[in-house]
């Protein structure tokens, strides 16, 4: 046993001694191997380099000058077709209808369509007829409706004629879909007011005096301050009188009984249409919650979502 032990270590003795004597012998030739190889590597890196330089600012310069400015023109005109392509659409109205409002005073009325998806908008109107225009007004309108526009109480001894309205300015709002997520079903969430109940009738106030009667439930998660509601009347598919009114406040499940006194002579009709007016964009119109600061109503309202 012993024998076999002592045999294996001068193998191994013998190997190392083969293995360093081997080093000792080529040291000098395997260092000027590296040297070599590392002279070469830079060689080749540095005329790289050098024909890239010399390619970039002398031979390919005038050619690729050329293309850059190719592609900045197509480039201008793929974003300006692009702009134009996502820019908001103008407002669109429609005639213009004159109302009586009573003895010697006259209402306007029209409807305005945002064909917009993406976008909102606040904006000033007037109307106007051949022989004047009302003070100038302002409105908004969220994306995708149609909504009516009025203007109440000109005097005037006789109705004007060729009315029409003019959009002044607008103020354009793009819709922000990681905050809304799908805008229809954000704005449905905020937008569930139900009208029931709508009725018309008189009262006695000295004399006799047209009503309208509607009760109002708020479905929403959101109480609101001021919500506005317009009353439409029509005789078949023609308005006939026009009105609005405001509440002070209407909170999240509260129902509201309400009265709108119609002042003139209210015509005969064969339809009443009440449609309420918030804009669910701005955050003052939200009441906040008790203990609530304006930012904690912010958050609320308008949560950021994930990208």
């Amino acid at each position: 046993m012993d024998n076999g032990a002592l045999l294996q270590e001068e193998k191994d003795y013998k190997r190392q001694y083969r293995i360093v004597s081997w080093w000792i012998d080529h040291k000098d030739l395997l260092k000027k191997i590296g040297i070599g190889m590392f002279i070469g590597v830079d060689t080749v890196v540095l005329l790289f380099a050098a024909w890239s330089l010399a390619d970039g600012f002398l031979f390919s310069y005038p050619s690729e000058t050329l293309e850059v400015a190719k592609m900045a023109v197509y480039g201008q005109d793929d974003l300006h077709a692009y702009t134009q392509a996502t820019a908001a659409k103008d407002l669109e109205t429609d005639a213009v209808t004159t109302l009586s409002g009573g003895e010697g005073k006259f209402d306007f009325h029209t409807t305005v369509t945002n064909p917009n998806d993406d976008w909102w908008a606040d904006y000033t109107y007037v109307f106007r007829w051949s022989g004047g225009a009302t003070k100038e007004e302002i409105g908004f309108i969220l994306p995708s409706e149609v909504k009516p526009v009025v203007s109440f109480g000109l005097e005037a001894d006789a109705a004007p004629r060729g009315a029409d309205i003019a959009i002044t300015s607008v103020a354009w709002h793009r819709v922000d879909h990681h905050v809304t997520g799908d805008y229809p079903d954000w704005a449905a969430d905020r937008m569930n007011l139900l009208i029931e109940n709508v009725s018309t009738g008189t009262t006695e106030l000295g004399e006799s005096l047209g009503r309208i009667t509607f009760d109002v439930t708020n479905h929403t998660a959101y109480s609101y301050y001021e919500p506005t509601f317009y009353i439409i009347l029509t005789r078949g598919s023609t308005v006939v009188g026009v009105n609005r009114t405001t509440l002070g406040s209407l909170d999240s499940g509260e129902r509201q009984t309400v009265v709108v006194n119609w002042f003139g002579t209210m015509p005969t009709v064969s339809k009443v249409e009440v449609i309420p007016e918030i804009n669910i964009f701005d955050v003052d119109v939200y009441k906040p919650l008790e203990g609530e600061t304006p930012l904690d109503t912010r958050t609320r309202v308008f949560p950021r979502k994930r990208r």
